[in-house]
């Protein structure tokens, strides 16, 4: 339920982006990107950090460290050899032409790398499914809800393909948690969650034209975890 909930506000929120984004002067949409990436780098930062430090009386250590760099490299490696980011523009590009529709392919990927690889659409899809709690799920609806009017209204209507993306991924999260309770550990969803995070924290650079990174590229490093916590628990 948590997943439908975002997926109709992402439609609902890109038909209202596209129709605001008549009256948007291109400077005051480049502004607005340059913010909303100084913003989701700032959340990112916030979120990442809850999960990485752990503090205990007075003391402040940190966990996972060697994972995150890991799971960083390796997905970063798979990415690059698959090369995702250009299979997904190829793909948006093809439907552009077959079904004759405006440019989407920058909205589309832009949007679904937005609403998919953060902490809050990994937690709350795994809560959804665990415990039927849709608490985070509806929270982050909210906020895509306004993240996806602004997208929309500047980079078009592939925003709102984004939901497709969004159901298939949280929904699919949803029901692996649903059916493998005992297979999620807490360090494994924690893991996750850092990943993504780092992974969002590339997304607010591009925004701010900073440099440009391939971030769909490192897509593969946020299921890294799963696999390193399942070979530790085969020789444990």
């Amino acid at each position: 339920m948590g997943t439908l909930i975002n997926v109709a506000a992402i439609i609902i929120a890109s038909l209202l982006g596209v129709i605001f984004k008549r009256g948007l002067p291109e400077k005051i949409q480049k502004s607005v990107m340059m913010v909303l990436g100084l913003g989701l780098i700032a959340l990112s930062l916030g979120w990442f950090f809850k999960d990485f430090l752990v503090i205990d009386g007075s003391s402040i250590s940190t966990r996972h460290d060697l994972l995150i760099i890991i799971s960083l490299v390796l997905g970063v490696i798979i990415g690059e050899w698959i090369d995702i980011d250009l299979r997904l523009n190829r793909w948006a590009e093809g439907i552009e032409k077959k079904y004759n529709l405006p440019p989407l392919a920058k909205g589309f990927i832009t949007a679904t790398l937005i609403f998919c690889v953060g902490a809050m659409a990994i937690v709350g899809s795994i809560q959804d499914g665990l415990y039927g709690d849709i608490t985070t799920l509806v929270i982050k609806s909210a906020l895509d809800f306004v993240t996806a009017i602004i997208l929309a209204s500047i980079l078009g209507i592939g925003v709102i393909f984004s939901a497709i993306s969004v159901l298939i991924y949280q929904g699919g999260l949803t029901l692996l948690a649903s059916s493998a309770q005992s297979f999620l550990t807490q360090d494994m969803i924690i893991s996750l969650s850092m990943v993504g995070n780092i992974l969002l924290i590339a997304i607010g650079i591009n925004f701010m034209e900073i440099k440009k990174i391939k971030v769909a590229n490192m897509l593969p490093a946020i299921f890294i975890p799963i696999f390193y916590f399942l070979i530790i628990s085969w020789f444990a």
